[in-house]
């Protein structure tokens, strides 16, 4: 796998670990690591759509129950696997919030409902009814929409937006929330909890993809006092 240049530095990865844990703990052999070095993943930037080209896709999605999982995702900052098994009950208008359940690893978190999404998702629930999973699938009833189905969505969706030359995925929505968060002033503390990250360190890859806004920024010799005799020429 090293070596034929077939396997993404990640499949290799797995096939690295899997055969540390057959030779360690089926064999109970030693494991040489420096005949066989962990092999290293390059680290890629997340793609982030501006705020303009989400509403640019979301214009193009007509389809009422698409644009709504999409605006959810978005909203939320929801992993595409946490959004098909989000149940009516897990919306909770009385408080504002989204309870995530079934996020990764288990964990369960909870995310500020926004007004807009909550009329959105009412006028959603008159017109499909849904009786169990807030997205229903093909089942019907007691079935969830598929991870595959919201990836079409996408598909279609940037066929309709070719000024858009980002290649994003349902996934990109997730990224774009984290990080207009951040550009909006938000605590990395409180991205880290709402994209539910075990680890900050997965939340600051955000600050390498936020917009800054240089203009805004004062100058700290513009904020010294007492300095106009000094930018006299005597």
């Amino acid at each position: 796998m090293l070596t034929d240049g077939n396997h993404k530095p990640g499949s290799v990865k797995m096939g690295y670990y899997a055969l540390k844990f057959l030779f360690t703990q089926i064999y109970h052999k030693d494991w040489a690591a420096e005949y066989l070095p962990t092999p290293k993943i390059a680290k890629t930037l997340p793609l982030v759509l501006s705020r303009d080209e989400v509403r640019d896709v979301l214009a193009v999605i007509k389809n009422f129950k698409h644009r709504s999982v999409i605006m959810f995702i978005y909203s939320t900052g929801a992993r595409v696997s946490e959004c098909v098994n989000i149940k009516l009950t897990d919306i909770d208008s009385k408080r504002s919030q989204v309870n995530i359940r079934e996020g990764k690893g288990l964990k369960q978190r909870l995310v500020p409902l926004s007004p807009l999404l909550l009329t959105i998702l009412r006028r959603y629930y008159k017109v499909y009814k849904p009786g169990h999973y807030l997205f229903e699938g093909a089942g019907g009833k007691g079935s969830h929409l598929g991870v595959s189905a919201i990836r079409e969505i996408c598909l279609k969706a940037r066929f309709r937006t070719p000024h858009i030359k980002k290649h994003y995925t349902p996934h990109t929505f997730r990224h774009s929330f984290a990080t207009h968060l951040l550009e909006q002033g938000t605590n990395l503390l409180v991205i880290q909890r709402l994209m539910g990250h075990a680890d900050l360190s997965n939340t600051l890859k955000y600050l390498h993809v936020q917009q800054l806004a240089i203009e805004q920024v004062v100058n700290p010799l513009d904020n010294l006092n007492g300095l106009e005799e000094l930018c006299k020429i005597k």
